[in-house]
Parts: C-alpha cells; sequence; structure tokens
C-alpha cells in the first residue's frame, strides 16, 4: 500500500507541475527541468511527513496545503496570481475527488466490508479512480485551461483559494470525527460538503453565464467587423469615383456623392447589441445607449404579463437607469439587462461597467433633485427618484450596488397573484 501511495502522490504532484506550465509558462519543451523540480518538490511535500510525529491527518491537509502553495510562490514570483490560480483549480478538482471517493464512498463501503478487505477496497475505491481521475484532466487538460482563463478574467483568485481551504475544512472535519461512533457527527459532515457543493456549483454557473455572454458578444463583433470591412472595401470604390469627379471638373456631382457618403456613415451603429428579440421592452429602452456607442447584451427570460405594472410605467423605469448610466459611462462600455422570475418575484438587473457610484453618493441618488452632474438647468436629477417612486406605487423594491468592476440596479416587483 505504501508503493501505491507514493505512486498516486507522484502522478498527483506530476498534475500540479503540468498545470502550472501549462497555464503559466505555456513552453513544456523548454521548461522540462523546471517540470521535473516542482514534480520532485510536490512529492516530498505530499509525503514528508507520513509516519513522523504529526502524522496526524487532519494536521497534514492543512500543512501540505500551505507548504505547496508556498511552493507556487517561490516558484512564480512574477506572475504569482496566474501560478496561484493554475495550482488551485487542480487542487479543488483533487481534493473534490478525495471527499467524494474517500470521505463518502470508501468510508461507507467500509462499514459493511469484513477488515481483510480493506486494502483491496482501498485500491478499488480510492487510487484506481484517482489514477483514472489524473488521466483524464491530462487528457482533457485544454478544457481546465479554459476554465483557468475565465477565472483570471473574472478575477477568481480569492474565490478558488476560499474555496480551497474550505474543501480543507471539510476533509479535517471528517478526519477529526472519523473515529467516532455518532452518526449524528458523520451526517453533519455529509450535510456541510452538499452545501459546500451546491456553492460551488452556483458560482460556477455564475462564471458559465458570464463566459457565455462575452461569448455572444464576440460573435456579434465579429459579425460587426465583416461588416466594416465590406464598408472599408465599399468605401475604396467610393474614394475612387470621387477622385474621378474632381479630376474632370464635376463639383456639383462631388457634392451630391460626398453628402450621399456622410448619410450613409452616419446610419452605421457603432455599438453592438447582443438580444434574442431587438423588440423587447428591455431593448427598446436600451436602444439609445447603442446610439451612444455602448454596447447592449439583453436577457429576458421574465413573462411581463405577470406583473400588474403597465408596459409604458416600466419602460419609463428602465429608461431612466439607462439614461443616467449612459451619461456616467461617456459613450463607452457596456449594459447588461436581464429580467427572470425567482421566488414569486419579478426582477430586472440593469448592470453597466462604468464609473462607481461612491457610498456617500449611493444613499442621495432617489432622492428628488439630487444630481452629481454639473448642469445649467434645473431639467436633471428627478430620474431616480421617478424610478423609485413607480416601483413603490406597485409595492416592489429598488436596490444599487456599485464597486469599481460595475454598477447594478435591481429591481424586484411582485408577481400578481392568480385567483
Amino acid at each position: 500500500m505504501i508503493i501505491i501511495d507514493r505512486i498516486t502522490s507522484i502522478l498527483q504532484s506530476l498534475l500540479f507541475a503540468y498545470a502550472l506550465i501549462y497555464c503559466v509558462d505555456k513552453k513544456l519543451e523548454t521548461n522540462k527541468l523546471k517540470l521535473f523540480f516542482m514534480v520532485l518538490m510536490f512529492t516530498i511535500i505530499g509525503t514528508a511527513f507520513s509516519g513522523t510525529f504529526l502524522d496526524n491527518p487532519a494536521i497534514i491537509v492543512f500543512l501540505t496545503h500551505i507548504l505547496a502553495l508556498g511552493l507556487v510562490v517561490l516558484m512564480y514570483r512574477r506572475d504569482v496570481r496566474n501560478a496561484l490560480m493554475a495550482y488551485t483549480i487542480v487542487y479543488n478538482i483533487i481534493i473534490t475527488y478525495s471527499i467524494v471517493f474517500g470521505n463518502v464512498i470508501f468510508a461507507s463501503t467500509i462499514e459493511i466490508l469484513p477488515p481483510q478487505y480493506m486494502n483491496q477496497a482501498s485500491i478499488f475505491i480510492m487510487y484506481i479512480p484517482g489514477w483514472i481521475l489524473i488521466f483524464i484532466c491530462f487528457k482533457y487538460f485544454e478544457k481546465i485551461n479554459r476554465v483557468y482563463k475565465v477565472l483570471v478574467n473574472e478575477g477568481g483568485l480569492i474565490y478558488s483559494l476560499i474555496i480551497s481551504f474550505a474543501m480543507d475544512f471539510i476533509v479535517t472535519f471528517y478526519l477529526l470525527t472519523i473515529g467516532a461512533k455518532s452518526q449524528l457527527m458523520k451526517n453533519i459532515v455529509y450535510v456541510m460538503f452538499f452545501m459546500f457543493f451546491v456553492v460551488v456549483l452556483l458560482y460556477f454557473r455564475k462564471i458559465h453565464n458570464k463566459s457565455e455572454q462575452i461569448f455572444k458578444l464576440n460573435e456579434t463583433l465579429e459579425s460587426k467587423n465583416n461588416e466594416l470591412r465590406k464598408i472599408k472595401h465599399d468605401y475604396g470604390a467610393q474614394i475612387s469615383y470621387l477622385y474621378g469627379l474632381c479630376l474632370m471638373d464635376r463639383h456639383l456631382d462631388l457634392k451630391k456623392a460626398l453628402k450621399d457618403i456622410i448619410n450613409v456613415n452616419e446610419a452605421i451603429a457603432t455599438a453592438v447589441e447582443v438580444s434574442p428579440n431587438e423588440n423587447s421592452l428591455l431593448s427598446i429602452a436600451l436602444k439609445p445607449a447603442i446610439e451612444e456607442g455602448i454596447h447592449v447584451i439583453v436577457e429576458e427570460k421574465g413573462d411581463l404579463s405577470l406583473v400588474a405594472i403597465s408596459e409604458m410605467e416600466l419602460y419609463r423605469i428602465v429608461s431612466n437607469i439607462v439614461n443616467n448610466a449612459i451619461t456616467a459611462m461617456n459613450g463607452q462600455g457596456i449594459i447588461i439587462a436581464k429580467s427572470y422570475e425567482c421566488l414569486e418575484k419579478f426582477i430586472i438587473k440593469i448592470e453597466n461597467n462604468g464609473p462607481k457610484i461612491e457610498e456617500n453618493i449611493l444613499k442621495d441618488i432617489f432622492k428628488q433633485g439630487y444630481t452629481s452632474k454639473n448642469n445649467k438647468d434645473g431639467n436633471h436629477g428627478y430620474g431616480l427618484s421617478i424610478v423609485q417612486e413607480l416601483v413603490k406605487k406597485y409595492s416592489g423594491k429598488i436596490e444599487v450596488k456599485s464597486t469599481d468592476i460595475a454598477t447594478e440596479f435591481k429591481i424586484i416587483l411582485p408577481i400578481k397573484r392568480t385567483t
């Protein structure tokens, strides 16, 4: 069993080292020595405390994790964040397998198996599935790399580290109670793991939704680029035509041709809209943003007929929020609008990546007449107060939060009760 355990440690160490080389260094051929060194060091860290006075599984789990993170920081001082992300992704995969196959399946199996079959159970329930998992990771490492890129772009390092240490806590808690005869303690471990698993699924679902939005936006941008290439080609022909008119001194025709070109150019939108229905209420309310050069993503999954508010008043709510965003964004950025139903509520979220609204301003933005803009007339500062008034009229509420990354308005309206 010791030999099998050492082989498993080497394979896991190889997976950790390969993840760092593949994701961060991106060149395996020129980093083979580095790969060998990291495999050696990860293996030493993983096996160093076996049989020592620290032979307490609960302590070893945390200690080996911290030492491995220290090695990653030492090896990638110039790219610590990305290196920690790559390591943590693989760590979370391995420790999730350990919880499922070690703490749940294996622990349940040994209760019904005779003691003489313990080693065989370990091999077939823990070690062999672990080797298969490592093989699958190597085979489909490009998918792991995609997850790595998404998490790096989303700034998910802190979340990933928290998840990894939370996993450690679950394993540690289980190891501390494994000798206990109380079924209650074991049930607590299972419940904690289930809750944690749900949180992880929700987190990665959020990341998946974000990546889907980016993918759709990229598709639309590619379509727009193709359109612009065609326009560039057409303009080349038009310039040749204008030059010919100039050479022939046909100035009236030249003037008319230039005017036609200008009109066509003004009709071309520079922003991109991703929407399944361009005639929906949210899409119509966001048209001014498109005209100002702001990209728009619309996701409508809610049924407007479920709320008592009229379409006109809902349009006023959305358009006032959008107009404030347009002013703040100064013709650049993205607005994402969503509608959906949740727990008998109809929810609309309008998110933009414009400047952060400071905390001292957030508490005043819904006050009548309040504005953070320097206006010479008295027509500004009433949009958001109207929004709040209309939302409250229909027993709803509006929430706003703002960070350095995005500002989000969340409108919550009750769904009509059916009789």
